[in-house]
């Protein structure tokens, strides 16, 4: 009987283990998810933004975030009020922290002193649209 209660308790344990809830970081199914090859040097498109390619750069950029699942992170649908526990929020930073280092690191460097010290991610990145997605005649033609 006792050896029956040890195969119960060994069965039961190991149960456990396995059906843990997984933090947002470590969720594959979770836009917090990051992949142990990314890092904040991360060339994610091939040109940096400049003056007259934020259209396409942006293009590009969207196409990658999204691919990535960050995507929410800098058009406003995943935000740091959004996040409860503990966990997410030190996931939240460490994706926006992320995010922001790529962005950063693909645009050219006298435009990075301009956002260089925006906190959010997505500040950066409307700041970014605000100053370059301008219409104007040439661009419009």
């Amino acid at each position: 009987m006792a050896n029956q209660d040890q195969v119960l308790q060994s069965s039961s344990s190991s149960q456990s283990t396995t059906h843990r809830e997984l933090s947002p970081i470590e969720d594959r199914r979770s836009p917090f998810f990051l992949y142990h090859g990314e890092s904040p040097g991360a060339i994610l498109v091939t040109k940096l933004l400049i003056e007259d390619n934020y259209p396409n750069w942006a293009r590009a950029m969207c196409m990658t975030l999204d691919a990535k699942s960050k995507l929410g992170f800098v058009d406003g649908t995943i935000t740091a009020s959004m996040v409860i526990t503990p966990l997410e929020k030190i996931a939240w930073s460490k994706n926006n922290s992320m995010i922001s280092s790529w962005i950063l690191n693909l645009v050219s460097p006298h435009i990075t002193r301009s956002v260089i010290y925006r906190n959010i991610a997505m500040e950066v990145w409307n700041s970014l649209r605000n100053r370059f997605s301008q219409e104007n005649g040439p661009r419009i033609s």
